[in-house]
């Protein structure tokens, strides 16, 4: 297989592409291969000389970008995918439409807090009325299947408009 490098003259301080041949690919190797490794060996294969010197800062900003892409998916290989409802603990919680206002308040709090103690976070771009969004986080982001991070610095974000895109559009007809 052949396949077109990029790198530096050392002489002259410029770009220059250089051929370099492959062997034959290990079969079980290529079973491995992931859909990125099939990309990028396209993008490797259909890789052209660039016709303008700016182009060479694409090409080198592509492979930095396919290089990120292969170290994040190290990095997330063995994760496990778990429901936000088993993250938090699988707290007792009661039905929205069996509880009043004043018990509405604590719960919603409740279940923000434990929530917030797991970095996840669910944004409204605007104003519901509580109900909803204590239903909005029992009946639907409670079943969400998230990737369980040990990492406490990440978060995990929620955003109500995703789920109900119809409700932002409604809000922006208004204005």
């Amino acid at each position: 297989m052949l396949y077109y490098e990029m790198s530096k003259n050392k002489k002259t301080d410029k770009k220059v592409k250089t051929k370099r041949k492959t062997s034959k690919p290990d079969k079980k190797k290529a079973d491995k291969r992931s859909e990125f490794d099939e990309y990028y060996q396209e993008e490797v294969e259909d890789f052209e000389e660039p016709e303008e010197e700016g182009n060479y800062e694409e090409v080198e900003d592509n492979r930095e970008f396919m290089k990120q892409v292969k170290e994040f998916e190290k990095q997330h290989e063995g994760s496990k995918i778990i429901n936000v409802y088993n993250i938090i603990g699988k707290p007792a919680f009661k039905k929205f439409d069996k509880l009043d206002n004043d018990s509405l308040e604590k719960e919603y709090k409740k279940i923000l807090s434990l929530l917030d103690d797991q970095n996840i976070i669910v944004h409204f771009q605007s104003d519901y009325p509580l109900s909803e969004k204590y239903r909005f986080i029992t009946e639907e982001i409670f079943a969400q299947d998230v990737e369980n991070v040990e990492d406490t610095s990440l978060h995990i974000n929620f955003i109500y408009e995703d789920f109900h895109p119809e409700m932002y559009e409604d809000n922006e007809e208004e204005f």
